[in-house]
Parts: C-alpha cells; sequence; structure tokens
C-alpha cells in the first residue's frame, strides 16, 4: 500500500513537470524610531508590529491560487531591505545591527536576515539573507517575525520601513495555477 503513495506521489510530480511554482509573498510594515541623547544606545526590538503578523498559508496571493497549507514545500525569505522614510534625508546611520528571526509554536528561533552595515546618507539597506527554509513556521498555527537592533538613538524621530519579499513553493494546487 505504501508503495502505490509513493507511485501516486511521483506520477502527480511528473504531471507537474516535478518542480515548484513559486508564488512571492510580500509586504512592508513601518515604524518610528524615536529621538534620543547622542550618547543613549539601545538594543532592542524596532517595533515592527506587521512583522509580528505575517501570514503566509493564509495569505491572499495563495488563496487567490487555490492553494492550501498542504500545497507549500518551501517557503524562503529571498529579500529585507530598510528604508529611512521621515524626516526627509533622514538615514539609518545610527543603526549597528540589525537581525530579523523567524519563530512559531514549538520551533526554534531562526535567523533569516541581517546587516551590519548602515552607512551615513544611505536612507535604503538591502540586508543579507539566510535563505533558511522556514516552510514550518509558515504553515504553523502562527509565525512571528521580530527584529534585535543594536546602535543608538537618532537626532530626530526617524520613520523607517521594511519592506519584504518570500517565496513560497508550491506542488498539487500549484501547478494548477501555474498552467491556468
Amino acid at each position: 500500500m505504501r508503495r502505490i503513495g509513493w507511485l501516486a506521489a511521483g506520477i502527480a510530480a511528473l504531471a507537474c513537470g516535478g518542480k515548484l511554482f513559486t508564488i512571492g509573498i510580500d509586504g512592508t510594515a513601518v515604524t518610528v524610531v524615536q529621538e534620543g541623547t547622542i550618547v543613549e544606545a539601545f538594543l532592542g526590538e524596532l517595533g515592527f508590529e506587521e512583522l509580528a503578523t505575517v501570514e503566509i498559508a493564509d495569505s491572499e496571493e495563495l488563496a487567490n491560487q487555490g492553494v492550501e497549507p498542504g500545497d507549500i514545500r518551501e517557503v524562503v525569505l529571498t529579500d529585507f531591505v530598510l528604508t529611512a522614510k521621515m524626516p526627509q534625508g533622514a538615514d539609518l546611520s545610527f543603526l549597528d545591527r540589525v537581525d530579523v528571526f523567524v519563530e512559531g509554536p514549538g520551533l526554534p528561533r531562526v535567523l533569516i536576515a541581517t546587516s551590519s552595515s548602515f552607512p551615513a546618507g544611505q536612507a535604503e539597506v538591502v540586508f543579507e539573507v539566510t535563505e533558511a527554509d522556514i516552510t514550518d513556521y509558515a504553515t504553523a498555527e502562527f509565525l512571528t517575525v521580530t527584529t534585535e537592533a543594536e546602535g543608538r538613538s537618532p537626532d530626530q524621530d526617524t520613520t523607517i520601513e521594511a519592506f519584504y519579499l518570500i517565496d513560497v513553493g508550491v506542488t498539487a494546487q500549484g501547478c494548477r495555477a501555474g498552467t491556468d
């Protein structure tokens, strides 16, 4: 009986070309880092509340393609970018290091992106992503994305936008969506 299951899975994979179809899920989150004195240092969460509530398995992008959680085979963060939006001319040089993590119920905390380069005058910083497979987190009851930051408080309140792109590899329903 077990062989029949593997045979059926193999036939389904061949029918879909044996490859995953990738659906991109992107989003943004905004936070304001409060100004402080020049000697005031901080260590902790940047405060991107919208990142904490990223829902991959229930996303509109996947639902529009008829993808269900069981169809998801691979989930990877492919882009993470921080941009200083306000005040005009702001940069991210008050940051020394920012790490981005994913967590889920019963799952270990995993680093998914990091940067320790925040040059003066540069409003946008593209992070190095770890390409960790976060499928178990994406299909869990919920996942939490958090940041840990080191640096000093900026001279002025600074609005920062985080942009993320997550690639979701799907089979079965995703295969059907890829051929419509």
